[in-house]
Formats: structure tokens, C-alpha cells, sequence
């Protein structure tokens, strides 16, 4: 089922028809970007290049998510490495980490 709203890009007045789940998502997307859902729209549709609005945000979206996805992975990835670099960093990593000494 498809949502339409109304929504201000630059200054004019048009309405989209997306379906709820990403009028959620552009509420998110906006809301952690501390900007209102025109403001964000007129972004977008500032950058649609051969695609129309609807699919524009569509896409958006989809990319937007794809990549938090990465830099969270990648966040993860430094955190690993950054705990192996200390874990190797000790003479003794067995008891740094354990607490226990060889036998």
C-alpha cells in the first residue's frame, strides 16, 4: 500500500507516494540529520540525475542505510584490530587476558 504526502521541494509544492516503510525510513534519515523531511527532499532531488523523485528517494534510502551498514562495519573492524594491537603489545597476553598464568 503506497502513502501519498505532500512534501516542499525548494519552493514547490508536490506529493509523493512511497510505501510506509520508507516514510519511516526518510523520518529516521532525517531525524539523525537534523533535518526536516523538505529539506532532505530538496537534497535528493538536487542530486536525481536520469531518475524520478519517488525512485530517487527510493534509492536514497537504500544507499543511505548501505552505507551506515559499512561504516559500522568498519568502526567494528578497527575496534578488533585496535584490541588485538594491545593484546600483542603485552609480554604475557595469556594472563593479561585471563588473569591466569602459564602452569
Amino acid at each position: 500500500m503506497l502513502v501519498n504526502r505532500n512534501i516542499t521541494v525548494g519552493s514547490l509544492r508536490t506529493s509523493v507516494r512511497l510505501e510506509p516503510e520508507f516514510w519511516t525510513a526518510l523520518t529516521e534519515i532525517s531525524a539523525r540529520e537534523k533535518l526536516d523531511i523538505d529539506q532532505l527532499c530538496t537534497m535528493i532531488d538536487g542530486h536525481l540525475g536520469e531518475l524520478g523523485r519517488t525512485a530517487g528517494i527510493r534509492v536514497f534510502i537504500a544507499s543511505y542505510y548501505a552505507a551506515d551498514k559499512d561504516a559500522r562495519r568498519e568502526a567494528r573492524i578497527e575496534r578488533e584490530i585496535g584490541a588485538r594491537k594491545s593484546f600483542t603489545k603485552s609480554p604475557r597476553p595469556y594472563a593479561a587476558a585471563t588473569g591466569r598464568a602459564f602452569a
